[in-house]
């Protein structure tokens, strides 16, 4: 199977559009080895916190950069008769028409993945996801047109778990 590539940021003569981008990193589900025990998960009135995934011998962390500023991140929630539907959303545009895009779109729809997200302002980490409740990549809307060249990706989890401040590395797969 082909491996989750990295998607870089391109130019505004492929996107046509404002490049101001924002950068995720994907971690597959199937990459993380929770045989020693999940994170540290901390949900208090003043911490929202998770402990770093250890991942499976050879497994990498891709990144996507986003077109746009921020991720769009969406949780939308309602109480039924027994239990609550909940529906959380993270969504981005990846500009241009490229092999990467493609080759993503074809092998992981409906793939789990927990996807870290950095605040470029304050410098921390959010993770979307949580050990044995991750996102899933659920739609994708491709564009090639006079206007524009891009793919919005949209990843949901039907789990009610809100982001929590990550405290891992996302910089390089950890040593095996």
């Amino acid at each position: 199977m082909i491996k989750v590539p990295n998607i870089t940021a391109v130019s505004d003569l492929e996107s046509a559009g404002k490049r101001i981008y924002n950068r995720i990193h994907l971690i597959l589900e199937e990459d993380v080895d929770l045989s020693a025990g999940e994170p540290e998960v901390t949900v208090s009135d003043v911490a929202r916190t998770m402990g770093a995934l250890k991942l499976k011998e050879g497994a990498a962390i891709a990144h996507f950069d986003f077109a746009k500023f921020t991720a769009a991140a969406t949780s939308q929630g309602s109480n039924g008769d027994v239990t609550t539907e909940v529906t959380n959303a993270l969504t981005g545009t990846l500009a241009g028409d490229r092999i990467e895009i493609d080759n993503f779109i074809e092998n992981y729809h409906g793939k789990a993945f927990y996807i870290v997200v950095s605040d470029r302002i304050n410098g921390k980490q959010y993770i979307y996801g949580r050990p044995r409740c991750p996102y899933y990549f659920t739609d994708h809307d491709k564009k090639k047109n006079s206007d524009n060249s891009s793919c919005d990706v949209t990843f949901s989890s039907p789990f009610p778990f809100q982001p929590l401040e990550y405290l891992g590395s996302v910089e390089a797969a950890p040593a095996a």
